[in-house]
């Protein structure tokens, strides 16, 4: 009986555990195929990004804070790649907090960051965790990677992409 009582509880404990660990997975913030929404994303001057810039191209969108270890590994993964491709555009967006942490984030991303006012996009596309990158291909949310790309493989999956996107 006692043997059943420990199998049964290592069958509940396996299940519970990687049902718990699932979920804390890559998230799957938004919904693919839809048109990105409308943002409010600020400069340290308050000046905002248009939408124009989100909308027209490739760009990726990193949703970061400036006190992330995480977000910070996802920098210097993204640090070499920036810039390879002229067709891509990368920005930084920092919904969490508010306007000043701009400038606590100034130097360590390597690309431009701006401020989610009102944390509006993050909101609209269920984000809530970073960091979490989206591409955007003209105006289409496309694809979008959870967590710090910090293993080889995965490091290697998101450069080839990038190669071919």
């Amino acid at each position: 009986m006692a043997i059943l009582f420990v199998l049964v509880f290592c069958a509940a404990f396996v299940v519970f555990y990687t049902r718990n660990n699932r979920s804390k997975a890559a998230p799957e913030p938004v919904n693919f195929g839809s048109s990105l929404p409308s943002a409010e994303l600020v400069d340290e001057s308050n000046q905002p990004l248009a939408d124009s810039q989100l909308k027209n191209g490739k760009v990726i969108l990193v949703f970061i804070t400036a006190d992330c270890d995480a977000c910070m590994k996802e920098s210097e993964f993204l640090k070499g790649l920036v810039g390879k491709r002229a067709d891509v555009r990368f920005y930084g967006v920092i919904s969490f907090g508010n306007v000043e942490n701009l400038r606590e984030a100034k130097g360590k991303f390597p690309f431009e960051v701006f401020y989610d006012r009102r944390f509006l996009l993050a909101g609209q596309l269920g984000i809530k965790k970073v960091p979490i990158k989206v591409f955007v291909d003209n105006g289409i949310i496309k694809k979008s990677w959870g967590g710090a790309t910090v293993d080889e493989k995965a490091k290697a999956e998101f450069i080839r992409w990038l190669a071919e996107v």
